[in-house]
């Protein structure tokens, strides 16, 4: 997957992207986006099962930077997923948050399968909700059917990713 982002996006540079080969990764989300220990505050929990390498693109504001309409945070991805990410961490109405993370999981992934040919990946979207504690859960069934038939993605609210 990455010799077709590298492709799509030859502007993917070490500030955009990181190699990583860890099977624990916690993410806070912040600009620039850190990388924490698990006894710090964080949003997401990346958890690589394959012990091969994974990749953590950061999409917002470096990928996708002169690309309208929103994007997602991050695409994190190994040689046979993708998650397309978005980490909503503001207070407030939790449903208009959700609302503007499908629309911006959308954009992205139109923007980037316009790019690039996803076959035979698995495909995911992923809503995440910072929460103390591991979170999993669909998304509400008519936008889980409506990503997967428009976009053949999974869609998913989660703080807990898994490379398998």
């Amino acid at each position: 997957m990455i010799q077709r982002l590298r492709q799509a996006f030859p502007e993917i540079g070490a500030n955009c992207l990181k190699t990583i080969i860890d099977k624990h990764t916690f993410v806070f989300e912040a600009d620039p986006v850190l990388f924490v220990i698990v006894k710090e505050p964080w949003h997401l929990h990346i958890e690589n099962k394959s012990n091969t390498e994974f990749y953590f693109i950061q999409n917002d504001d470096c990928v996708m930077k002169n690309v309208k309409g929103g994007q997602c945070d991050y695409v994190i991805c190994n040689n046979k997923d993708v998650f397309f990410t978005e980490v909503k961490v503001a207070k407030g109405n939790q449903a208009n948050h959700r609302k503007d993370a499908y629309s911006q999981l959308e954009n992205t992934f139109k923007h980037y399968s316009s790019l690039i040919d996803f076959n035979p990946y698995t495909l995911n979207a992923v809503v995440c909700f910072p929460s103390k504690r591991r979170i999993i859960k669909a998304s509400a069934s008519t936008k889980r059917k409506e990503f997967k038939d428009s976009y053949k993605l999974n869609l998913i609210e989660s703080n807990y990713i898994s490379f398998e």
